[in-house]
């Protein structure tokens, strides 16, 4: 097999791994919790047992675990391999060193305020396209602990871990791979469909798909994979504020909403302008 394709190959298995690692400690997970309702059970029939296990296997508890578990496996293994082969990629750099604080700090705030706004539109147009994909959307948010009262183990995931964990698989080992076996363009286009097929459902598919594509971009025209983790840690941070406050966008009307839509296009071209403008070696590329 040629070099391309091996390294076609090896592109492809960052993802797979996510799917692994996060099935393989939804089992561990599962075990312990069986062992732990078994000694604690206080009576009753198998019946009795049964629907006590299903809700813990269903409730937030055990998802939050699983994830928060997952994370931190998935940082060791992909912080290992990343580190390992990075000397082999472009975007290698996980450090600031050389870029422009004031640009890369209002291109962060802007990127970050433009997406989740747009990311909220995308969502709100799609659950009116497609009403029974919102459905699973939504009960997979209140499965998952995102909607409602959210466990401590989830915001850690969803704003810390979880976005360091996937900067490294796709925008770090993915895409390095595949820019050494095709073009960046495609290279960028595969990464990020990959990135948003990992997210399990259609409507989550398809903001992570437009957003794997602007961090491919920051990524391959600052070097820095440090930016990208900044961008994704600040960009899930931020999203429970700006779903509390996105309602009130459409008060106004639909002007209004389209306004504000506009506003959040032009907040994140500035912002990618800004933070790819932050390196200064960015514009040889």
């Amino acid at each position: 097999m040629s070099n391309k394709g091996k390294n076609f190959l090896f592109g492809i298995l960052p993802p797979i791994c996510v799917f692994v690692l996060q099935s393989l400690m939804s089992v561990i997970v599962a075990e312990f919790m069986f062992v732990y309702q078994g000694a604690t059970f206080a009576g009753g029939d198998y019946t009795d047992f049964y629907k006590q296990m299903t809700a813990s296997l269903t409730g937030k508890a055990y998802t939050s675990v699983t994830l928060f578990a997952y994370s931190i496996l998935a940082l060791i293994v992909f912080g290992v391999w990343f580190s390992k082969k990075r000397c082999q990629f472009e975007c290698r750099s996980m450090t600031l060193k050389g870029f422009r604080p004031v640009f890369m700090i209002i291109g962060v705030i802007l990127f970050v305020l433009g997406a989740q706004i747009i990311s909220s539109f995308l969502v709100s147009l799609l659950s009116a396209a497609f009403p029974k994909e919102i459905a699973k959307y939504t009960a997979m948010l209140k499965r998952s602990g995102l909607a409602g009262d959210i466990p401590p183990l989830m915001v850690i995931y969803s704003a810390v871990l979880g976005p360091i964990s996937e900067e490294l698989a796709f925008r770090g080992l993915s895409m390095g791979y595949f820019k050494k076996s095709m073009t960046f363009a495609w290279a960028n286009i595969l990464q990020a469909l990959l990135f948003g097929l990992i997210h399990g459902n259609s409507i989550q598919f398809v903001y992570a798909f437009l957003l794997g594509l602007l961090f491919g971009y920051i990524a391959h025209k600052t070097g820095s994979l440090l930016v990208t983790i900044i961008l994704h840690i600040c960009f899930n941070s931020c999203s429970f504020i700006i779903e509390a406050l996105f309602p009130h966008a459409l008060n106004g009307g639909a002007i209004m909403a389209f306004a504000i839509l506009v506003l959040s296009m032009m907040a994140v071209y500035a912002g990618v302008i800004l933070l790819v403008s932050s390196q200064p070696m960015a514009k040889e590329k």
